[in-house]
């Protein structure tokens, strides 16, 4: 593990994970939940002041996405608070009336009221989260990850060596982790080259090469395209437009097609924040807004300022 600083800053962080399957799968959940997170830029979060709690950006995206949804309500203590919470009873159109909040900060003997004690702003329609686009994407980059670790192995030449005593084993393990680590030659005693079992009436030397036929065989140069379709197919499910398969020149049918593939979840995420917000600003006065964030030639979006440091 790379580490500096006696490790001091690394004990707050946890240990390594045990495998490179989990490695691998926690790495593409924490890759594509930040990617996922630049699609909206939400604006009007409550600041610091003496008579209310300052909202942590990081910690609403989290509850927004992960849950689907977050319940704000107004409090004596800490102004106007976002909370866990769970959907209570049904309406006429079997949606949920009200919210129930339990935490140790707060632990109400009865549901808030949507609307009249409480609003709740909503990423879904379907009081869901979109975590399951994260799963889906990071398990299937997994699998390729593990596949690709595998076909990087498979391209080295692999050879195996008889001995006769755990001696001559030690020092054949010891030639070959040199060999392996890229030392150009390597002296060794001449007695290794003695003939053992079944060979010993032959010239064959005592080591032999599997011969996989490496050339036909490898396949890390597809394994590596496939994990960048996974990754095209992402950016296309949370509407990130991407540039086609196709290489010779689109018609415009398939221009607007193409579009219109990034364009539809997309839409109803933006509808459901809009609206929601719309309601939390009516309710309690708030300056909740939210815009997609779609950049241009990879430059930070004019809706937000680039803070960037220019130099001297």
């Amino acid at each position: 593990m790379y580490s500096l600083y006696s490790g001091i800053y690394d004990r707050p962080c946890g240990a390594e994970l045990p495998t490179f399957n989990a490695l691998s799968l926690s790495y593409w959940e924490r890759s594509l939940f930040q990617r996922l997170q630049t699609r909206f830029l939400i604006d009007g979060l409550p600041k610091a002041t003496p008579a209310q709690y300052g909202w942590d950006r990081d910690a609403f995206y989290y509850q927004l996405f992960r849950c689907g949804y977050v319940t704000v309500f107004n409090s004596k203590t800490y102004g106007l608070v976002p909370q866990p919470a769970t959907p209570y009873g049904f309406g006429l159109q079997y949606q949920p009336v009200g919210m129930t909040i339990a935490s140790r900060f707060f632990n109400f003997t009865r549901p808030l009221i949507i609307g009249r004690e409480c609003e709740v702003i909503k990423l879904t329609p379907d009081f869901r989260g979109i975590w399951d686009i994260i799963n889906k994407y990071a398990n299937e980059l997994m699998m390729l990850d593990i596949a690709i670790r595998q076909a990087s192995k498979n391209a080295r030449f692999t050879y195996a060596v008889a001995v006769e005593n755990d001696r001559d084993k030690k020092t054949i393990d010891a030639i070959m982790e040199k060999l392996a680590n890229g030392e150009d030659a390597i002296a060794y005693n001449a007695k290794l080259r003695k003939k053992v079992g079944q060979d010993a009436d032959n010239d064959a030397p005592p080591w032999h090469q599997f011969d996989r036929d490496l050339k036909q065989n490898f396949l890390l140069p597809e394994l590596l395209e496939s994990r960048r379709i996974v990754l095209t197919d992402f950016y296309r499910e949370i509407g990130v437009e991407q540039m086609p398969e196709k290489k010779e020149r689109m018609i415009t049918s398939e221009v607007s097609a193409n579009k219109a593939e990034t364009y539809t979840r997309t839409e109803v995420w933006y509808r459901c924040l809009k609206e929601s917000m719309e309601r939390v600003n009516a309710l309690y006065g708030t300056t909740f807004s939210v815009i997609i964030n779609d950049p241009k030639g990879g430059e930070p979006s004019a809706a937000e300022p680039d803070n960037r440091p220019t130099g001297d």
